[in-house]
């Protein structure tokens, strides 16, 4: 029954990708507001990530004849936040390691166009990525981002091999 859904109707499974890492977003912002913690450098990556994998996924199922370029856009959002988040998660488990500071802000750096800054602050952090925040569940938020990013990537990833099997053969 699962699988003939997921053969018959992509654009459904697409658009529930979507609607996960939007949603994804939205918990972290609740969190975010109910901890009352300082979002760093990391953080904001790791949503526009979200946002870009979702936008991705949601513009696939609205737009088939588009579809393969707008799902790599979600593809590249999600490998990118899953590399945020589990440097993030790392640097959560050895705070000695982080070196440095995230700078300016991400925002800072794309107004000024210095996108290889964005991308160091987004992808490897500093001291204020390292620090302690409060557990939800035994996990802390960035290790929560990281299990959604390997969920989503996950179930794309069985929904993409399973579509390429029911292709037939040219």
């Amino acid at each position: 029954m699962l699988s003939e859904l997921i053969h018959a109707r992509p654009r459904l499974v697409l658009l529930a990708l979507g609607i996960f890492c939007l949603a994804s977003v939205g918990a972290a912002v609740l969190l975010g507001h109910l901890f009352a913690l300082e979002v760093c450098a990391m953080c904001w990556f790791q949503r526009l990530a979200f946002l870009t994998a979702g936008t991705g996924f949601l513009l696939a199922a609205a737009a088939p004849r588009a579809a393969i370029l707008t799902q790599r856009l979600g593809e590249l959002g999600l490998l990118i936040g899953l590399a945020s988040a589990a440097r993030q998660s790392w640097l959560l488990l050895h705070p000695a390691e982080a070196s440095g500071h995230c700078g300016a802000g991400l925002l800072y750096y794309l107004q000024i166009g210095n996108y290889e800054a964005f991308l160091q602050a987004g992808l490897l952090g500093g001291v204020e990525c390292a620090e302690n925040q409060p557990l939800l569940l035994g996990l802390y938020l960035p290790q929560w981002s990281l299990l959604a990013f390997c969920s989503i990537g996950a179930l794309y990833l069985i929904w993409w091999l399973s579509q390429r099997r029911a292709l037939p053969a040219r």
